[in-house]
């Protein structure tokens, strides 16, 4: 059964349990100052025994809090959310991991998905142009865009990511990724147009993540559902294989970590 609980009790818990280390790493990640440093790990259970409560969920977002918006995220009812709140909600952000959360868990699911998506994308704000490329990718993902004009989207993709700015290069790219994995008739399409547009991402790649550069990403994505191992991954076992003995000792027992987002 859920569990109650009032605004100011969860605030109190989250608060609780932030971390000072965390704290400073949101913050350098662009979540503003009203941050607590509370792992994601820990929110996702206080969401569990809270269970679905829209009215708790606005109010948490209310507060401007970084982890409480997230728990909004988790807590909201997609179906419960107009077209007038659902932009009121996202359209101010200025951080693109709130605005993911808020897309892949709330709004891609809403009823006012497709509206939000159209608006979004033919938008000139930053954030809300990301969010729309990325309702779509989820709206593919889940069979929802069954209207689609695949090619047309594909040749808008090509068109418009070189001089998008790099938050909306994310969600685009994001886009292009999904229809490749999803839409397998279109699988060899994408990968062509990624090879096209090049690797537009400066930032090297960290340890365990995946390449954003869309032909590699789906590429690892395709072998992940075989079974498979990539070249990457391949390469990373043997590289620990190589280590001396004494390193490979101080590493035994650990699980290796389930690859991170792509980058």
């Amino acid at each position: 059964m859920p569990k109650t609980m009032t605004l100011s009790q969860v605030m109190k818990q989250l608060e609780e349990q932030g971390d000072e280390k965390v704290r400073q790493r949101y913050v350098r990640d662009g979540a503003g100052d009203n941050v607590f440093g509370v792992l994601l790990g820990k929110i996702r259970g206080l969401a569990e025994a809270l269970g679905t409560n829209h009215a708790l969920g606005l109010e948490l977002w209310a507060t401007g809090n970084h982890e409480a918006r997230i728990l909004a995220c988790m807590l909201l009812a997609p179906e419960a959310l107009t077209e007038k709140e659902a932009r009121a909600l996202l359209e101010p952000l200025s951080n693109p991991t709130l605005a993911d959360e808020l897309v892949g868990r709330v709004l891609v699911h809403a009823p006012i998905a497709e509206a939000l998506q159209v608006r979004w994308m033919d938008g000139g704000k930053e954030l809300p142009r990301r969010a729309g490329w990325r309702l779509l990718a989820g709206r593919i993902a889940r069979g929802l865009a069954k209207d689609l004009d695949v090619r047309a989207t594909l040749t808008r993709i090509e068109q418009e990511l070189p001089a998008a700015p790099y938050r909306v290069k994310e969600g685009i790219n994001f886009c292009l990724v999904w229809i490749g994995l999803h839409l397998p008739e279109y699988t060899a399409e994408a990968i062509a147009i990624g090879e096209r547009l090049g690797r537009w991402d400066p930032r090297p790649i960290p340890k365990g993540c995946t390449s954003s550069y869309a032909p590699e990403w789906i590429a690892a994505s395709l072998a992940l559902r075989r079974g498979e191992k990539t070249a990457a991954r391949k390469a990373m076992d043997a590289a620990a294989k190589a280590k001396p003995a004494s390193a490979r000792k101080k590493s035994a027992g650990k699980k290796p970590s389930a690859p991170k987002g792509a980058r």
